[in-house]
């Protein structure tokens, strides 16, 4: 795993400097309606450690380790230490969760409901439009079996001759 690469240890602006709260580059992290939060300013690195995402973001690191708890579309890995490692579509899925919460003033639940109408988060288990789409899956999964059963014994007939033996 590559930890470091280009732009030091910190998002801030290399060893010794001293982190910024809020989203670097300006802007306020972008719109959830279909745009893309802004994360142009982060190094052109793999994965982030939860104190550079933390800057860059502009919270505290207890802030970040309670999302994971309540938005299942942020998993960061954990390195061979035990560090949380987050990548870039973690970033940008911290930045829209922001500014759900604080510019936009949604609770928990709703900035959960709008990433997940946004297909950022997953559906739950429970949710009948799952379950609807999964049996509709198992009915087309059905269907396809049927559909390759035909096409093989259509394949049988297309070797015969007209008097009813296989051709080689």
């Amino acid at each position: 795993m590559r930890s470091r690469e280009r732009g030091g240890d910190s998002l801030a602006g290399g060893p010794g400097a001293k982190p910024q709260r809020g989203p670097l580059g300006g802007g306020g992290g972008g719109s959830i309606g279909g745009g893309s939060a802004d994360i142009s300013h982060l190094p052109t690195k793999l994965y982030f450690r939860i104190g550079e995402v933390a800057s860059a973001v502009g919270v505290e690191t207890h802030v970040l380790r309670y999302w994971e708890t309540e938005f299942r579309s942020i998993r960061p890995q954990k390195s061979s230490r035990g560090q949380r490692v987050y990548s870039r579509r973690d970033v940008e899925t911290l930045l829209r969760v922001k500014e759900l919460l604080y510019q936009r003033g949604f609770t928990i639940a709703g900035a959960r409901k709008q990433l997940r109408d946004g297909g950022i988060e997953p559906r739950e288990a429970t949710d009948p439009t799952l379950r609807g789409a999964t049996r509709m899956r198992e009915a087309l999964v059905d269907i396809r079996k049927e559909i390759v059963s035909l096409i093989d014994s259509f394949e049988v007939f297309a070797n015969r001759d007209p008097r009813g033996t296989q051709r080689p």
